[in-house]
């Protein structure tokens, strides 16, 4: 597709929601960790995140791109993720 740069928006890679990775919890109302609370209603099953493994597959990506002479930026604004460079959102439009 030749896409030589991807810049990540949204990936805040935080979530309040605590427990061991990949356990199936319930909604018990308004969702703390998306950016609408409506994103989960109350009642929907959902997984906890597994962070650490994401970590493992953003740094294979990371550097899959390197490796091709591409790159991938993280635009995201106060996200946790520290698998990219940062770039400031605003600069960016």
């Amino acid at each position: 597709m030749g896409i030589e740069q991807v810049i990540l928006i949204g990936v805040d890679h935080n979530f309040t929601s605590k427990g061991e990775a990949n356990k199936t919890v319930i909604s018990q109302g308004d969702d703390p960790n998306h950016v609408s609370p409506n994103y989960f209603g109350k009642g929907i099953k959902w997984q906890l995140p597994d962070l650490d493994t994401s970590e493992i597959g953003y740094a294979l990506a990371r550097d899959a791109y390197k490796k091709a002479g591409r790159e991938v930026l993280d635009a995201t604004v106060g996200g946790k993720l520290t698998i990219f460079p940062k770039v400031d959102y605003n600069s960016l439009f």
